[in-house]
């Protein structure tokens, strides 16, 4: 093998690896559908994992526009005052008597009495931090983040920010992609090494405008990122394959700070299978497990005011599920719509849920 081989596809390897989010496990970023509002839901915990974080693939030639790279706030509080930190992909941990020293940043971590959460973005822990500095006490910081993550309208202006702000970064990616590629070696192969040594300087000057971009965003439009995004600019100006990803990168903090529930709502995805599927599991938790019931109470009254927001309640996604395909089947289960025969009295992959009775079963 050749060492121009041997260098392309050392050069690919290098892609492919940038051209990868590792996320952490109870975060869901969503890719826009190329027509209409509908949403994909890509799963961090669905693909490979690790103890704190899971993979989302990119797509091969950037950039990959529709996506949103969502994570939940990492604390919630229920109504008594209990918070609940989700750790990993697990269960959240019930916390309680949580004051403002208990709660340390460390290194991509949010750290609660001992436990600690990964998080994607400083600026989730920034909304924190400036509710502390208005003097508003943990509670009260927690449920306003939840509000402003659920919200459909705070969701659609970070989304069309985003957008706006980011238009630069659509077209440097895949040029640069391009240019490196196919632009340089082909240069080469056909021109020489003087004129590839101009359009080698040609795209490193790419890197630049991107590394500029990136930084300008972290000083005026993303503040709670600043440091990390000026990070992503000076990788962007030594490594090429960093500002080929760069759009990609930089949405991590754009929407950082903003649920699914909350950007479906939005865009008025009202229908999307994984909504509805979010809605039950806040409104149906599993039976004997504490964290899980008070992580559903504590969501359940912003989920309501964003769902109304949109002329929504929870009975629209409370239904029973679609049986044509299953005549046989007699009952369901209200969490993951699983369907059972009639004589069925709970969900096992539910921890013995309830089932409930279809309203026209079909003999079996």
């Amino acid at each position: 093998m050749s060492a121009f081989a041997e260098f392309w596809l050392i050069a690919c390897a290098l892609f492919l690896w940038e051209s990868t989010l590792w996320l952490p496990r109870r975060s869901i970023a969503l890719r826009r559908a190329w027509r209409g509002n509908q949403w994909r839901v890509l799963d961090a915990d669905g693909l490979l994992v690790m103890r704190e974080l899971g993979l989302v693939l990119l797509l091969p030639l950037p950039p990959d526009g529709g996506l949103a790279p969502c994570q939940a706030p990492p604390l919630a509080v229920d109504g008594d005052g209990a918070f609940l930190l989700n750790v990993g992909a697990g269960r959240p941990a019930l916390l309680a008597g949580v004051a403002w020293g208990d709660l340390h940043e460390e290194a991509q971590h949010l750290r609660v009495d001992g436990h600690q959460a990964r998080i994607s973005s400083p600026r989730c822990i920034a909304l924190l931090r400036r509710a502390k500095q208005r003097g508003a006490s943990p509670a009260a910081a927690v449920r306003q983040a939840w509000r402003l993550a659920l919200s459909p309208a705070r969701a659609g202006r970070e989304w069309r920010r985003w957008r706006l702000v980011s238009a630069p970064l659509r077209w440097i990616g895949p040029v640069l992609t391009l240019g490196f590629f196919l632009g340089l070696p082909l240069t080469y192969i056909y021109r020489g090494s003087g004129p590839s040594v101009l359009f080698a300087l040609w795209l490193w000057g790419l890197m630049g405008w991107t590394a500029g971009h990136l930084w300008w965003l972290g000083r005026r439009v993303y503040p709670g990122a600043r440091a990390a995004l000026r990070m992503d600019a000076l990788l962007s100006l030594l490594v090429p394959f960093h500002a080929m990803r760069a759009f990609e990168i930089a949405a991590l903090h754009a929407m950082g700070t903003t649920h699914p529930v909350g950007l479906m709502l939005a865009t008025r995805d009202l229908t999307n299978p994984w909504l509805g599927g979010f809605v039950r599991r806040m409104l149906h938790p599993l039976p004997g497990v504490a964290a899980d019931a008070a992580f559903g109470a504590a969501l359940r009254g912003p989920l309501a005011a964003a769902l109304a927001r949109c002329g929504k309640t929870f009975d629209d996604y409370d239904g029973a599920p679609e049986v044509a395909d299953d005549p046989a089947a007699g009952a369901y289960c209200p969490r993951c719509h699983g369907r059972y025969l009639a004589h069925v009295q709970s969900c096992p992959d539910c921890l013995g849920l309830q089932l409930r009775t279809l309203a026209n079963p079909q003999p079996g």
